[in-house]
């Protein structure tokens, strides 16, 4: 390939790690042994959650750079390993640019898990949490319910491409009024223990790790930028859950 092939490909699997949830210096070094594989003499990469910037040196030539916006992110793990192995794979068997596009169109299109498999992951880990927090076999039973329409409603809203921000808002606030509802009608459940359980299945756990890792790892800005977006994940979820029992004990 050409190095205008070459960086296309590069940035292409870089910025689908990127919008999947990988990690700053997974997504670098990825894409910069990919470039030197296919012999090019030096290339910088950097990037941050909503860019990535690459350059290719040649002696004797000006520099060949793109950079592409992300728009989009969210936390799937099974791509991030996909695409990590067709990394690995390129490194290895150096690929023409169309069996490259090949292989991310087959990524692209992989299916996720099934709809009813995860709504049942999802009233699992409700169920388990509120458990875990001293809850009874009942409340662990709401949490069920509370989790299953907490999931139908955050893909119903992730399909329509709504701002993470505002899901995680009418998610929280659905899950405490049927909280609330329920300990209006059954005064045994134990509302905070159905909403804290329920509510598990939106804390950003893994971009809080992989911030603390850039951070370790030296990309300080990346790491900065992922923290205050777990952090507005969880003003959202203060905020829908505030504002329904605020609202619901008005009632």
């Amino acid at each position: 390939m050409n190095q205008e092939d070459v960086l296309n490909a590069a940035i292409e699997v870089g910025s689908r790690l990127l919008e999947n949830g990988a990690e700053i210096s997974r997504v670098e070094q990825s894409m910069e042994r990919m470039i030197l594989a296919y012999g090019a003499p030096a290339c910088d990469v950097f990037a941050i959650p909503t860019s990535i910037m690459v350059s290719i040196t040649t002696e004797g030539a000006a520099p060949q750079t793109r950079i592409k916006r992300i728009y989009e992110r969210e936390t799937n793990l099974g791509k991030v390993s996909r695409l990590n192995d067709l990394s690995r794979r390129i490194c290895a068997t150096l690929p023409t640019a169309g069996q490259i596009k090949d292989e991310l169109a087959r990524i692209d299109t992989s299916r996720d898990y099934r709809l009813s498999i995860q709504i049942l992951a999802a009233t699992l880990i409700s169920a388990s949490f509120a458990l875990l927090f001293n809850g009874s076999w009942i409340d662990a039973g709401v949490a069920v319910v509370c989790g299953a329409c907490l999931k139908i409603v955050v893909l119903g809203m992730s399909r329509l491409h709504t701002n993470r921000f505002f899901i995680n808002v009418v998610g929280s606030a659905l899950t405490t009024a049927i909280a609330f509802l329920t300990a209006r009608l059954i005064p045994i459940v134990q509302i905070d223990k159905v909403i804290i359980g329920t509510l598990m299945n939106l804390v950003p756990g893994v971009a809080i790790t992989t911030s603390m890792q850039d951070i370790i790892a030296g990309d300080l800005i990346a790491g900065q930028a992922k923290l205050v977006e777990a952090l507005m994940t969880a003003t959202a979820i203060a905020l829908g859950t505030g504002s329904a029992l605020a609202l619901l004990r008005l009632l």
